[in-house]
């Protein structure tokens, strides 16, 4: 820009100190110069347009760095446990920045750790109305950080509503996150199932268990349902593939010790800790299925299923990867050899 201001400058001087006599102008020298004086002077408003856009955009780094700032100080004081600091921050900090979801989403998060489920859902559903205002088009895709800050805020919000016993809502939202395909939020299908099962909603339960991932809770409570729906077969082939991805998860439900003999699956799936977790979040689907017990006690005592879990363990389906058809049909087939000795 400097450049092009010297040279025009450079041709109106030459102009200048080379012209003829005003009689003399020709209409070629009054237009040649009219063209020069206007690119001088487009030339000079527009140095200051550039100068003002980079002026608003050190503005607008200053503020991306003070908003982040106080984001990352309120999530360091989460990280800690200081969940009073965190808060205040946050509160300041919206003072600032009033439209920033973040600030909402956090406080929410903040709100559910201390157990304060009205206010946690509150702030969600603040911030998912801020960030979908200011999310990009959905064509361009759930990786979008804005679009991400709009499921965040649609996620804290349906498990504040499930805690709070607001099962429509709660439902409606975690459809709502199951139906973008995003892998992250396919374990809603999950939490649907659960709400569909307390109602006694069975075949809405069993379709939505069927859609989540492979995860030993979601074995445990579809065989449940496929039970209590009459389905026997069905049932044992997933009490089976439960007992593969958690067998004490079985013991914990029939009150039973442990069983360490098993050459059990890696990682905290496989768990006695995770077991103990089930049964405290599922107790109120499990409570009053007597009957459901002692079928799955049945097919987890048989003494083909023992040995396919103290032997062959590894050959059946490893069920946060899915069964594969062979895998299928072998556990079918186990499954209904089970079934023909409970009912001899």
């Amino acid at each position: 820009m400097k450049a092009l201001l010297e040279l025009v400058d450079q041709l109106l001087y030459l102009m200048e100190e080379h012209d003829l006599p005003d009689a003399m102008e020709t209409a070629q020298q009054v237009e040649l110069k009219g063209v020069l004086e206007g690119m001088a002077r487009e030339a000079v408003s527009l140095a200051g347009a550039i100068r003002q856009d980079l002026t608003a955009r050190e503005a607008d780094a200053k503020e991306a760095q003070r908003r982040e700032d106080l984001l990352q100080r309120a999530l360091e004081a989460i990280a800690k446990g200081y969940y009073q600091d965190a808060e205040s921050t946050l509160s300041s900090a919206l003072l600032e920045f009033p439209d920033h979801h973040e600030y909402y989403n956090h406080l929410g998060l903040v709100a559910w750790e201390r157990d304060d489920m009205l206010r946690a859902e509150r702030y969600y559903a603040r911030a998912a109305e801020l960030s979908l205002g200011q999310m990009e088009a959905l064509e361009l895709g759930w990786s979008v950080a804005q679009n991400r800050g709009y499921l965040r805020a649609l996620e804290g919000r349906a498990l504040s509503l499930y805690r709070l016993g607001r099962l429509d809502e709660a439902l409606e939202l975690f459809y709502t996150l199951a139906g973008t395909c995003v892998p992250d939020y396919q374990g809603c299908y999950y939490l649907a199932g659960e709400i569909h099962h307390m109602r006694g909603e069975l075949d809405e339960a069993i379709a939505a268990y069927r859609q989540s991932p492979n995860e030993p809770s979601v074995l445990y409570n579809l065989a449940l349902a496929e039970y209590q729906s009459h389905d026997l077969k069905a049932s044992a082939a997933t009490f089976i593939h439960a007992f593969v991805s958690n067998h004490f998860i079985c013991e914990a439900l029939l009150a039973l010790p442990f069983n360490n003999d098993f050459d059990t699956l890696e990682g905290y799936l496989a768990s006695p800790s995770y077991a103990e977790e089930f049964l405290e979040a599922c107790a109120s689907i499990w409570e009053r299925c007597d009957d459901a017990r002692a079928f799955m006690a049945r097919c987890y005592e048989d003494p083909l299923v023992q040995r396919q879990l103290r032997d062959e363990l590894r050959l059946l389906a490893s069920p946060w990867r899915g069964p594969s058809t062979e895998e299928v049909r072998r556990v079918q087939g186990l499954a209904q050899r089970v079934l023909d000795r409970i009912f001899v």
